[in-house]
């Protein structure tokens, strides 16, 4: 058995499964991740347990779900109770380190650092370097000193952001496709290089004896779309596939689809969707694809540092997501209670030479809440109580029996006055919307693409009907088990 990993996870914020070489897409250039998908496993069915950020970041620190670590929705801090991975690797004996994007607190309101709200032991991490959707943070005070048009640059765009997301519907920028601003800034100044170099440098810093834990989490290639050149102009708007759509198909959706469409909806991203051109669609998928490209060469410069350093085989890296985005598809941008695939369903790759097969694919069904417990088991770490996440280590070992046979996916979001619950099997979606008659059923074999909505379809009332009766027992089976009863009196 090899000696304990380092252990580097790396996350992409709002990263469509879709959106990397290693999972089909031939019009996109992410040749690193695809590397890390070649020389480690790949799983094709993993999935989130919320649609939006900070519920779902928690879930990954925890190996909880969402209604249980108490983060149900963005602009809830995670507890202070909570037992989180890095707090566990610590005490095992790691150097611990948050490099990024971390958002297990409110971000709406911009802070000079982002962990000022965070519990006294730092959720456990030791070394902190963190940065934000509005690149706040020590990102922008590094940036000041290191370039400083560069800075006023960065500066302006943050202010912009917050901006942006505080404005009515009537005060949103309309001027182009929503939040597409092409960057002028030098890319060895970008959030995506400035996170890539404090992860180098931990590495560097590494002395062999005590192994080092970081969660490396990209901001991009959340919005606002702003590659900087060449990235900006590396894909042809014009050339890139149209998004999923169909025409109509929203009218057997429930409401909130509609609303959200045509800029009603309840987020912060309210635009009217019905608007944009073909071209402007390319413009925005364009932009993302542009920014992951970026977080794709600087996560090849982390993976030539570990090399360089002869840490390679020694190192663990899982690259995933929080959770994915619209991009379009079904004419919609963004984010919310659309349980779509292109939202829920997750990258997640797993590389460890000589541990983890190399160049393998799984198709069991696996969660975030999994990834936890997987690395804790691969680093052979004891499990604290009250993870509710399965390990993926089983799967990895060639355990045929392994993984789940449904995926739980939640969303309570009072400001759109939805409390929803999703399950995905390898046949069927079902989303259940508490209080409401409406609902959704899709056939993920006979439509992929999740176009027709059979909640009412008398076809497949049966199917619905065992359906429900799965989520139940899955919404029991994953009630909370903390804290711990010692005693029966």
């Amino acid at each position: 058995m090899k000696k304990r990993p380092n252990i580097i996870l790396f996350m992409a914020d709002q990263l469509r499964f879709d959106a990397l070489g290693c999972y089909g897409n031939n019009q996109i250039h992410t040749p690193n991740i695809d590397s890390l998908a070649l020389n480690g496993s790949t799983f094709d069915n993993h999935f989130v347990q919320n649609p939006v950020c900070s519920p779902s970041r928690c879930s990954i620190l925890t190996g909880r779900y969402p209604r249980n670590h108490g983060t149900r929705d963005n602009g809830i801090p995670l507890r202070d109770e909570e037992i989180c991975l890095p707090e566990v690797l610590r005490d095992a004996g790691y150097r611990t380190a948050a490099i990024g994007k971390m958002h297990f607190t409110t971000q709406f309101m911009p802070k000079v650092n982002e962990e000022d709200d965070w519990p006294a032991d730092n959720y456990g991490f030791e070394v902190i370097h963190t940065t934000c959707d509005c690149k706040t943070g020590e990102y922008l005070e590094w940036l000041k000193e290191k370039s400083p048009r560069d800075y006023e640059v960065v500066k302006m765009q943050g202010e912009r952001k917050a901006k942006e997301d505080r404005a009515s519907a009537a005060d949103k920028d309309l001027s182009g496709p929503p939040q597409v601003y092409p960057s002028e800034i030098n890319p060895q100044y970008h959030q995506s290089a400035w996170i890539a170099d404090r992860m180098i440098d931990l590495i560097q810093e590494s002395d062999g004896e005590r192994p080092f834990f970081a969660l490396c989490s990209f901001v991009d290639p959340h919005h606002p779309f702003d590659p900087p050149a060449p990235y900006s102009t590396m894909y042809n708007p014009d050339t890139l596939a149209l998004p999923v759509r169909q025409e109509g198909e929203l009218e057997d959706k429930p409401p909130h689809f509609r609303r959200h469409r045509t800029g009603h909806g309840c987020s912060n991203e309210k635009y009217d969707y019905r608007r944009l051109t073909d071209h402007q669609w390319g413009e925005v998928k364009a932009a993302y694809y542009g920014m992951i490209t970026l977080i794709d060469e600087n996560i090849g410069r982390v993976l030539a540092a570990l090399k360089e350093k002869g840490l390679e085989d020694d190192t663990l890296v899982l690259f995933t997501n929080d959770h994915g985005e619209l991009l379009g598809d079904h004419g919609l941008l963004f984010k919310g209670p659309f349980h779509y695939d292109c939202l829920i369903k997750a990258p997640m790759i797993v590389k460890w030479p000589g541990v983890v097969p190399k160049g393998s694919r799984y198709t069991q069904i696996t969660e975030h809440v999994d990834i936890l417990p997987t690395l804790l088991d691969l680093a052979g770490v004891a499990v604290p109580n009250g993870v509710q996440g399965m390990s993926m280590a089983p799967i990895l070992r060639g355990d045929a029996g392994a993984g789940r046979d449904c995926a739980l996916t939640e969303f309570n979001c009072y400001d759109w006055g939805l409390m929803v619950k999703t399950i995905t099997t390898r046949e069927y979606k079902l989303t259940y919307y508490a209080g409401e008659r409406f609902g959704e059923l899709y056939d993920r074999v006979k439509d992929p693409d999740e176009f027709v909505d059979h909640w009412d379809d008398p076809d497949y009332a049966e199917v619905k009907q065992a359906l429900l009766r799965r989520l139940l027992d899955r919404l029991i089976q994953t009630e909370d088990t903390l804290p711990l009863r010692i005693g029966k009196y």
